[in-house]
């Protein structure tokens, strides 16, 4: 098992990653964890988190600030600031921020997918223009993004 190192940070400190509309903070990686799970905080715009499943991995959703709908199994869910959606593995979901405002989460992975990785290649991928690299990453990283009617 890793050697787990405590971690206090504040509110301007944390890796930061910008993907398209969305801008992430890592809260916690994986590898600070031993693997066991990890937290971003997300704010996003009027933007769609495109529907998908994580086939190793839960992710819960914690609604900071603004209104998420949800779209978990088929069915949809507009949910305020303080609710939380849990979506178990193998589960198909996708989150919108609906507007006006900005909106934001926090999101736990678990276990850790090292999902920063992820968002680094393809934040990566997306400034540099080479799109069609994104599906590569998503195979690469099959814990991501999936196509729901795959």
């Amino acid at each position: 098992m890793a050697n787990h190192v405590a971690s206090l940070i504040g509110p301007e400190e944390g890796e930061r990653f910008t993907v398209g509309p969305l801008a992430i903070r890592t809260l916690v990686a994986g590898s600070q964890s031993g693997g066991a799970f990890e937290m971003y905080e997300v704010e996003l715009g009027v933007a769609t988190v495109d529907y998908h499943v994580h086939e190793r991995m839960d992710e819960t959703i914690h609604v900071i600030e603004g209104e998420i709908e949800f779209v978990v199994a088929g069915e949809k869910f507009a949910r305020p600031a303080g609710s939380v959606a849990f979506i178990p593995r193998g589960i198909h979901h996708g989150f919108s921020n609906l507007g006006p405002g900005s909106a934001r989460v926090v999101i736990v992975f678990s276990p850790s997918g090292d999902q920063d990785a992820y968002f680094k290649a393809l934040e990566s991928a997306l400034a540099t223009g080479y799109a069609s690299s994104i599906p590569e990453l998503q195979a690469k990283y099959d814990q991501a993004l999936v196509p729901a009617d795959s």
